[in-house]
């Protein structure tokens, strides 16, 4: 099976945080499923490892992920849930001027992370629940780590993205 891990799960690694997702992660390595990850989850890990590129090749190294450029239907994928996003962010007033401001929750990272998972992956494995069952409904969950949604690989109900 073909499973996206998104940052969240590195830095749960990373900090030694959130066993119970962490574990996920060594249970996908002891079955030898296919881990994967696009380019930008390798921008957002950058910063823990101060920059070092060499450190944080490394590391995925050691957790058999491999990094992969985003492709056009991932890019098509994120960018239609993002304008689904876009359109029911909440709208704040500014205290000082105003003026109604637009309130992101989210990042356009997130959505690329979820684009790639629904057009490339099997599933996703993932701390961050919100964004995915909401804008990824598909995405099947690796070992129920998306509540909700479909769940892998025992007794999958879903499709494979």
């Amino acid at each position: 099976m073909r499973i996206c891990v998104d940052t969240t799960i590195l830095l749960d690694i990373l900090k030694d945080e959130f066993r119970s997702f962490q574990d996920k992660l060594y249970t996908a390595l002891a079955r030898k499923e296919t881990l994967v990850a696009p380019s930008v989850v390798l921008a957002e890990l950058l910063p823990q490892f101060k920059g070092n590129s060499k450190l944080l090749g490394e590391f995925l190294g050691e957790h058999k992920i491999e990094i992969e450029p985003l492709d056009e239907d991932s890019v098509i994928a994120a960018s239609q849930a993002w304008m689904r996003y876009l359109k029911r962010k909440t709208k704040v007033k500014c205290p000082q001027c105003g003026s109604k401001l637009n309130l992101k929750k989210h990042f356009l990272s997130d959505f690329y992370i979820g684009g790639f998972a629904s057009a490339k992956c099997s599933a996703i494995l993932t701390r961050d629940r919100g964004i995915y069952t909401k804008y990824f409904p598909s995405l099947v969950g690796y070992e129920d780590c998306l509540p909700n949604n479909k769940t892998s690989p025992t007794g999958s109900t879903g499709s494979t993205g």
